[in-house]
């Protein structure tokens, strides 16, 4: 038999086979597993710099609009305590460090990084980024920013290495293991072909082999290992992947939270750019002027129309003024013409951004604020101030004027006790005069109820005199008769005399203040002038759920009383309404007690609404104008409260408001 070496048999040629389709599928999975890692590793390092860009971005916006690099500063100093960040710089214009930490003074800023690597060990694995940050389209300055990747750069090698040691590790024990099980390698080759081709055609997770405690056995637990690694990583590289999707949606969701913040500030935001004459403006800018932003031309002729003609001087005067470096700020307030045709007055403040080396102008960014209102309210306070300076003028000829006048007294102070005698004279000559007219005219209306009080009676008595007649023709006047007779007539002109010292009593002053109770008061007043409303067709409606007491002179309330309702009668009288209704109504109101005097009479004049309480002022043509003004003073004077007038829905209402018992102030 011809000896072969070991190479040349079929079991060394298997077992070199064996060993090296394990040495490469070991080193695909080792370099496949490095290479799912470095992915997942610089996923996770661009996500991480993706999230931290718009947290520091959101920190110092507020402060860099508004160039407070001290709070900038202090804001990195903070950020720069998380791990994994090695140095961050905020630049403005000209490339200029505003604010830095992790970064020596005069040390060149590193370059953003182009790609992701961290297998350089000639240098400290760092990532570099570089980000706007601008605020509505307006650009603030560039924050700078370094990962160290230092942590990936350790792990990556420690998986390498022990990836290797392992590879090393199962192909040492293959090899002693096929080398011992040669023989029965073949009696299982198909075995092992069918599993090998299986994991070449990309099944990584084969049907498990049989295993034992002999060497084939041991063999196919060794296999079976190998697929649970296999499928392990597989796991591994899918849990990877799905962090890496659920960290590519945590930055949609950021941004666009940050597009909803931008598009919900209260200020219009533009962004010039000077050389083209291009003009970008937020939702809110075209909004303030009752536009949408699609209708608003990007051009600057399209905001110079829209600013007002007699402001657009002054404006240009200090835009021209900043874009010539004469002021640091752009800042004017002007009116802007709305798209309703309105004018709305516009805080327009901006700043040059950007200039080139001969320091011209390239690009200015600012805000517009509508101060509408506070235009308004100054507005309003200047008129006032101008009405204050005319009554200081009129004030000042008013205190000539009473000088001269004073003067005058002073000269003619011979003859003063004379003329304020004769006024006091005159005065008291009208104040008898107003008694004696209110007197006659409550004395008229007094003898007009006494009438209709006494119309019924008489005419009853009258039918008692025509019976006593009629039975005296026809011999029927019989004692009894007389004295049945007699009784009705008696008991007529008894109610008659009654009606007499109701009135007299009624129209009796009052001489001290009492208590009395309202209800009481409007059933006698009502019930004195009611038959010669009813009459007239006139109802009296009475609402009166529950009395009052008030303190005062319950004859003097009444005779008010019988003013209003006269009133409301004649109103109705005037007005021609078929169906005359007065309602009295008695209500408690904030500690008062409450009588209201409502018609349906058409109400007071708008013109004459202020005057109807003054003396000798009347709407009728033979009205006195004396019963309104006596009330308001019987009222005012005498009970310490206050009549009230106004319109209600088809006629007026006159209200008495007098304090309660126990709440007089």
């Amino acid at each position: 038999m011809k000896r072969f070496t070991f190479l040349h048999t079929v079991r060394g040629r298997l077992l070199l086979l064996a060993i090296g389709i394990e040495v490469l599928m070991l080193s695909v999975m080792v370099a496949n597993s490095i290479r799912l890692q470095h992915q997942a590793m610089t996923g996770q390092a661009r996500w991480q710099a993706a999230q931290m860009a718009p947290v520091l971005i959101a920190a110092i916006k507020a402060p860099m609009a508004q160039q407070d690099y001290a709070t900038v500063q202090a804001v990195l100093d903070e950020s720069r305590a998380t791990d994994g960040i090695d140095y961050v710089v905020v630049t403005a214009m000209g490339e200029r460090q505003v604010a830095a930490s992790g970064l020596e003074a005069g040390q060149p800023l590193p370059a953003p990084s182009a790609s992701f690597s961290i297998f350089n060990r000639m240098h400290k694995p760092l990532y570099s980024v570089a980000v706007n940050i601008s605020q509505s389209g307006q650009h603030l300055g560039i924050l700078h920013f370094g990962l160290d990747l230092s942590n990936i750069a350790t792990a990556r090698s420690a998986l390498l290495t022990q990836g290797v040691g392992i590879a090393l590790l199962e192909i040492a024990l293959s090899s002693i293991i096929l080398f011992l099980i040669g023989i029965w390698l073949t009696r299982h080759l198909t075995t092992l072909t069918e599993a090998s081709l299986e994991v070449a055609a990309g099944n990584l997770t084969p049907q498990p082999m049989k295993e034992g405690n002999d060497d084939v056995g041991q063999l196919g637990a060794a296999f079976n290992m190998m697929s649970r690694a296999i499928a392990d990583r597989i796991h591994e590289l899918t849990s990877a992947k799905e962090a890496a999707e659920a960290s590519e949606k945590a930055k949609l969701e950021s941004e666009e939270r940050l597009k909803l913040v931008l598009d919900g500030s209260n200020d219009g935001i533009w962004d010039w750019d000077i050389q083209s004459g291009r003009i970008e403006i937020n939702r809110r800018w075209a909004e303030m002027l009752g536009y949408a932003p699609e209708e608003i031309g990007h051009s600057v002729q399209t905001w110079s129309d829209l600013v007002h003609p007699d402001d657009m001087p002054g404006v240009q005067k200090t835009l021209q003024a900043h874009l010539d470096g004469s002021t640091p700020l752009y800042e004017t307030e002007h009116r802007v013409r709305a798209k309703n045709g309105s004018w709305v007055w516009i805080l327009d403040r901006g700043k040059v951004v950007t200039r080139d080396e001969q320091g011209t102008p390239l690009r200015a960014a600012g805000t517009h604020t509508d101060i509408t209102p506070r235009k308004m309210a100054e507005e309003l306070l200047h008129q006032q101030a101008e009405q204050l300076e005319l009554e200081v003028v009129d004030r000042k000829r008013a205190q000539e004027s009473l000088a001269i006048k004073q003067k005058q007294l002073e000269n003619s102070n011979s003859s003063l006790q004379q003329r304020i005698d004769a006024s006091i004279t005159e005065l008291r000559q009208k104040d008898q005069v107003l008694i004696s007219q209110s007197r006659q005219a409550a004395m008229g209306e007094m003898i007009g109820n006494i009438a209709h009080q006494w119309r019924q009676p008489l005419n009853a008595l009258a039918m008692v005199f025509g019976n006593i007649r009629s039975a005296h023709q026809n011999d029927e006047l019989t004692t009894e008769y007389i004295e049945k007779t007699f009784e009705s007539g008696n008991r007529l002109i008894q109610k008659m005399s009654t009606t007499i010292n109701d009135f007299r009593n009624f129209y009796h002053p009052d001489k001290e203040m009492k208590v009395f109770p309202v209800r009481e008061q409007l059933h006698h007043a009502i019930a004195l002038v009611e038959v010669g409303f009813t009459s007239q067709n006139i109802t009296i409606r009475l609402d009166a759920p529950e009395e009052l007491q008030l303190p005062g002179f319950p004859n003097e309330y009444s005779q008010v009383l019988l003013n209003l309702l006269t009133n409301a009668r004649d109103a109705i009288k005037e007005s021609g309404v078929a169906g005359g209704i007065i309602t009295v109504r008695l209500f408690e109101r904030d500690g008062s007690g409450c009588t209201a005097v409502s018609d349906n009479g058409g109400g007071i004049p708008a013109d004459v609404m202020d005057k109807i309480f003054e003396p000798y002022f009347s709407t009728k043509q033979r009205g006195s104008g004396i019963g309104l003004y006596m009330s308001k003073m019987i009222i005012e004077r005498s009970m310490n409260g206050t009549i009230e007038a106004h319109n209600i829905d088809g006629g007026a209402e006159f209200i008495i408001v007098t304090p309660l018992e126990g709440k007089q102030s």
